[in-house]
């Protein structure tokens, strides 16, 4: 199967926005099926210029060598590091007080940028935040599509489906499987789907990205989006003003999460949700929201995971009975991969066990 997924498109615009002349040219001088692969920019002040590629992290050079070798990347001066956060904040540190004061700014086309620096309190509540130290750009590329070989196995009838829990380790793709999944919820598809209303609960203006009310993902066209809201006030929210059949949250986790995910449950609403952990065990040992994964909460679990370069998923029941397994060939070009030669054989032995035990993959390609 195909993923329509963007590659450089919409980069070219980003980077002239935003990014002051040496780092824009060394971004601009990366090799394009290297660019496609970049997920984040990590701009430091006095420290070398640096690239998350396919999860794996490189120095940038001056006109866009890669290197894992830090005496070749561009050193960043403090001043790029302030001209750059005054171009992401368009010259106007009011106008984006809020978002700063939450640790990063939205921008257009749905990348986010991440902020350091010294923090300003007013009383208990962080004001705003000076001497900026470093900016993370992370750039969003919604992978349409990515999630269509898990949904039938999240589809309960024609007009319902199963509460699904995505678990994953940081960086294997939950947000964007998530993200397809509302999608497609939303949408139906076309045959014996029709599709729901869904409400999405976008703490961290991650799913959606919207940039200045307008989501700049495409989350369905039955879905309704708060921006910006924690996921306990969210979800009574939208109960109350919005009639969902579907709840969409990322990243479970805070104390008053396992209540609210409760409470729409106990409307008749359904909830998809995703939550870092390695394993189903690992997330039922999380004081509050392990309880969530009991036979009576979440009824099917999908698995997240990346072995050797290559993403796979596990969907199971609520008793851990495995219903499919898949597993996902990596687009990360030979150059990328092979300046990664050192490998954890015991974390890749884990990654394949917790993947499918006793079994083998199948790939539906």
């Amino acid at each position: 199967m195909r993923y329509e997924r963007d590659g450089c498109e919409g980069f070219d615009e980003l980077i002239s926005l935003y990014l002051p002349d040496r780092i824009k040219t060394a971004v601009r001088g990366i090799k394009r099926e290297y660019l496609k692969e970049l997920e984040e920019l990590r701009i430091r002040a006095g420290q070398p210029l640096m690239g998350v590629f396919s999860g794996f992290d490189h120095f940038i050079g001056r006109d866009g060598f890669l290197s894992d070798n830090s005496q070749f990347a561009l050193v960043i001066s403090p001043k790029e590091v302030n001209d750059l956060f005054m171009l992401l904040c368009e010259h106007s540190v009011y106008a984006y007080q809020d978002d700063i004061s939450r640790g990063f700014i939205t921008l257009k086309g749905g990348h986010r940028a991440g902020i350091c620096g010294t923090v300003i309190y007013e009383g208990t509540s962080i004001r705003g935040m000076r001497d900026i130290s470093s900016v993370n750009i992370r750039f969003s590329r919604q992978v349409k599509d990515c999630a269509r070989e898990v949904f039938s196995y999240i589809v309960r009838s024609r007009q319902d489906i199963y509460n699904t829990l995505i678990l994953s380790p940081p960086r294997c793709g939950k947000t964007t499987l998530l993200r397809d999944l509302c999608r497609l919820v939303s949408s139906g598809t076309g045959g014996f789907f029709k599709g729901l209303r869904t409400a999405v609960i976008d703490e961290r203006s991650e799913l959606a990205a919207s940039y200045r009310g307008v989501p700049q993902n495409d989350l369905g066209p039955r879905t309704d989006v708060l921006d910006g809201c924690r996921k306990s006030d969210g979800i009574e929210m939208m109960l109350r003003g919005m009639a969902p059949q579907v709840i969409v949250v990322d990243e479970l986790g805070a104390n008053r999460d396992p209540d609210a995910i409760r409470m729409a449950w106990n409307a008749g609403v359904r909830i998809i949700a995703t939550a870092h952990a390695f394993g189903l065990e690992d997330f039922r040992k999380r004081l509050g929201v392990g309880q969530l994964a009991a036979e009576d909460g979440f009824e099917r679990i999908i698995l997240l995971g990346m072995n050797e370069g290559k993403r796979w998923a596990k969907v199971m029941d609520a008793c851990g009975n495995e219903l499919g397994c898949f597993i996902k060939g990596n687009r990360m070009p030979d150059g990328i991969r092979g300046m990664h030669c050192f490998r954890d054989e015991t974390v890749c032995k884990t990654g394949r066990e917790e993947a499918c035990p006793g079994k083998t993959f199948r790939d539906p390609a």
